[in-house]
């Protein structure tokens, strides 16, 4: 009988490694997907280090839950700050999102000092043997390192994060509703959509470790917290696959260029359209018209347009302006 329940717990064990391992996969899948864009990078930089939070995480779990931590014990720890970073980084990505920033403020670099000192914390647990790191983990893989405050406040830092996340969905609710357009309104779809899915696992992972830490339920609840974290990054992943343009189109609408008293063709210099891509670029524009008829529909905008086709604002301007005619 104590056998088959052996099993039945080493099948649970592996079968959940297996989950974790693949969401792990999944999560740097999708780091090296958002890093390549050149589109909105800062905003896909951000969260490519969200989903590589996330796949540390997920491989920590999967090496753990199978008992490989034995075999690499100088890998344990690695995750043990890392929780600091979910918060800012939820809060960063849906902040650039909706301003545009092209870098990073002096402001918003601070909100990743928290987690730079616990891992300075942290230094001298990472030069110990590996030894003496099997020793400080404890029976269900929690590490035993420090006051257990430590872990108290990482979960309460990240779940801090939340109201200033929705107040900015918030106030970008409200500049759409000033300024409607389609475009827009497709990428308050898609982060209201991400930040639900955020905040909901942030929940889900305060409610869930605030009820272990009055019971013996520890194991039980990083199990579900890091099953929930799966679904979310395969949801993000799903998301993505489908409407791409999430990844792309956001961020692409450009400042208008002052119009000058200049010939067209040398208004355009910096564009790096030659006739011969111009006239090609028309054909395309023809074609979508025909095709899917854009133009039937009163809230098209230029920068919705450009991103039918794959391009800049001002190559479309470009091709309208100089090709239309010809």
């Amino acid at each position: 009988m104590l056998s088959f329940i052996y099993e039945i717990e080493l099948f649970g064990a592996i079968f959940m490694s297996v989950i974790f391992f693949l969401g792990a996969v999944h999560g740097l899948m999708l780091t090296f997907l958002l890093v390549s864009k050149k589109v909105n990078q800062l905003s896909n930089r951000i969260l490519a280090a969200l989903m590589l939070v996330f796949t540390v995480d997920l491989a920590m779990a999967a090496l753990l839950s199978v008992g490989l931590h034995h075999n690499y014990p100088h890998v344990i720890g690695l995750d043990f700050s890392i929780t600091l970073l979910y918060g800012p980084l939820l809060y960063l990505y849906s902040e650039t999102l909706i301003k545009g920033n092209k870098r990073l403020t002096l402001a918003q670099k601070k909100h990743f000092i928290p987690f730079i000192l616990l891992t300075l914390y942290f230094l001298p647990f990472y030069f110990n043997s590996g030894e003496t790191k099997l020793n400080l983990l404890s029976e269900t893989g929690e590490l035993q390192y420090g006051s257990e405050w430590i872990t108290h406040f990482k979960v309460v830092y990240s779940l801090a994060y939340l109201p200033f996340i929705i107040r900015d969905l918030y106030q970008y609710r409200k500049k759409i509703r000033a300024n409607y357009s389609t475009l827009e309104k497709r990428n308050l779809d898609w982060l209201q959509g991400f930040v639900l899915a955020g905040t909901l696992l942030g929940i889900t992972a305060g409610v869930l470790y605030t009820v272990s830490s009055f019971s013996d339920l520890l194991s039980e609840y990083t199990d579900f917290t890091l099953l929930a974290s799966t679904i979310f990054v395969y949801s993000i992943g799903y998301m993505g696959l489908k409407q791409a343009e999430f990844f792309t189109l956001i961020g692409r609408e450009e400042k208008q260029v002052p119009k000058e008293e200049k010939p067209r063709q040398e208004s355009y210099t910096r564009s790096g359209l030659n006739e011969e891509q111009g006239k090609e670029l028309h054909q395309q524009l023809c074609a979508l018209m025909d095709k899917d008829k854009p133009y039937l529909r009163n809230d098209l905008s230029l920068a919705e347009l450009a991103g039918l086709m794959n391009i800049s604002t001002h190559n479309l301007t470009e091709v309208i302006n100089t090709f239309a005619d010809a």
